[in-house]
């Protein structure tokens, strides 16, 4: 969609990092490909973090191959589509698993931070639902600027919900140059 060389692989390379830095244990354990294998979502169990961590990591990845098909020189809407349901539906599934893990963790605290995570998926849905419009409107400028929000959008939750499921630092990402 008329981004140059450098942009487009610096995008590549922190949606490539983002993924892997969430599923790269998972892949590692091969836990990973029963996840990503599931078309219909499976109960949450009770182990809390690991399926937050993986829905995450769903959410991420989902959010990685819309950016890539959406810069892509001829996208394919239909593709775009699918991945817009599939990351709506991994965003529902991240925040119940969020939900679930932050009430059985609950320290009474005064601001929600799984407000701030389901305002951070509505974002993010918000703005894949914006970029596929604008695609579809073949609107380059826009298209660019909201690449660039959904990247944000990939960056914040990557940072907010392993701080929130497991009280650790968030996963460190390399940041374009």
């Amino acid at each position: 969609m008329g981004n140059n060389r450098l942009h487009s692989a610096a995008v590549a390379v922190v949606c490539g990092s983002l993924a892997l830095g969430v599923c790269g244990p998972a892949l590692a354990s091969g836990r990973a490909t029963d996840s990503i294998a599931v078309a219909e979502p499976a109960p949450a169990p009770a182990s809390g973090r690991s399926d937050s961590i993986g829905s995450l990591g769903e959410t991420l990845s989902l959010g990685s191959r819309f950016l890539r098909e959406a810069r892509s020189r001829t996208p394919d809407v239909d593709y775009l589509r699918d991945l817009r349901q599939r990351l709506q539906e991994s965003a529902d599934r991240l925040l119940v698993d969020v939900r679930a893990r932050a009430h059985r963790h609950d320290d009474g605290a005064s601001n929600d931070p799984v407000a701030d995570v389901k305002a951070q998926l509505d974002k993010l849905v918000k703005d894949v639902t914006d970029l596929l419009a604008a695609v579809l409107a073949k609107d380059v400028a826009k298209v660019t600027a909201l690449l660039a929000q959904v990247l944000a959008d990939l960056q914040a939750l990557l940072t907010s919900v392993p701080k929130l499921v497991g009280g650790a630092a968030p996963l460190p990402v390399p940041l374009p140059v």
